[in-house]
């Protein structure tokens, strides 16, 4: 069992951290919900999954995952009620895995989720000052309504100049990421 909690970011953080990071292009095709549970297709470089999601009343979710040969994933993606394509990196964060999504198709918002397999641990994350306003509780950023509904409204999330700061320690060494290298001086 997972528990997500997301938030919004500023696409000019995530411009930078994908500069920095890169990321990988994902396509998922959602087929028409029943009641709790949520099937889609997962398509990931050459990895095709086919999800069936779960979620109890306490918002936490059990996925069941059966690899799938690429044609039959594009295959399912015809006839899926709706798609999204959506850019994704994931940057370590306090032993997390922050989960960066820049939604392709159809535009939206850039959502950053992180997963905890506890509620317990949910509620003790302390979000860093680049994460933007949390949109946990509200369906409208769940990828399932982003592809069958469209992307929501778009929120002003305009960063701080702690926000950028926490994006550059990112970069720095010993913080997990990667190692920004110095210009050589000319002799």
């Amino acid at each position: 069992m997972s528990l997500v909690r997301r938030f919004l970011i500023a696409p000019s953080l995530v411009r930078l951290i994908r500069k920095e990071r890169g990321g990988s292009k994902c396509t998922e095709g959602y087929f028409a919900p029943h009641a709790a549970t949520v099937s889609f297709v997962r398509i990931e470089g050459a990895d095709c999954h086919l999800i069936l999601a779960t979620t109890d009343k306490d918002r936490s979710t059990t996925e069941e995952r059966t690899d799938v040969p690429s044609t039959h994933g594009h295959a399912l993606l015809d006839v899926c009620k709706g798609k999204i394509v959506y850019e994704r990196t994931t940057v370590p964060i306090d032993g997390q895995d922050a989960l960066i999504d820049h939604y392709v198709s159809p535009a939206g918002p850039d959502v950053v989720s992180v997963v905890f397999t506890d509620a317990a641990a949910a509620r003790a994350f302390k979000q860093p000052a680049w994460f933007g306003a949390e949109v946990s509780g509200e369906a409208a950023f769940e990828p399932t309504a982003i592809a069958i509904s469209g992307a929501p409204a778009q929120r002003e999330t305009t960063p701080s100049n702690a926000a950028l700061d926490a994006v550059l320690d990112l970069f720095e060494v010993g913080q997990g990421y990667v190692v920004l290298r110095k210009p050589r001086m000319a002799a």
